[in-house]
């Protein structure tokens, strides 16, 4: 999508400089998706502690995991996913 948006040229070419991006688009990018990256893992931070886990349940999905895919390489319906 373009957009066009006004950004301090110092802040540009200190972003170039710190994300040895070739382009402003390139560096505009990895900055936004920095940021969002950040964001997420902030929220995920904030969770900490409230989130209740049941190892046994994900030892239990872990095993019918394997299951399913012993059983898909088996019928060889694994190759067609």
């Amino acid at each position: 999508m373009r957009t066009t948006v006004t950004i301090d040229e110092e802040l540009v070419r200190e972003l170039l400089r710190h994300t040895q991006a070739k382009t402003k688009t390139a560096a505009v990018t990895m900055a936004v998706k920095e940021q969002i990256r950040r964001a997420k893992l902030k929220r995920l931070i904030e969770l900490l502690g409230r989130v209740e886990i049941d190892e046994e349940d994900i030892k239990s999905g872990d095993e019918m995991d394997l299951k399913r895919v012993q059983w898909l390489e088996q019928t060889g319906a694994k190759d067609e996913e």
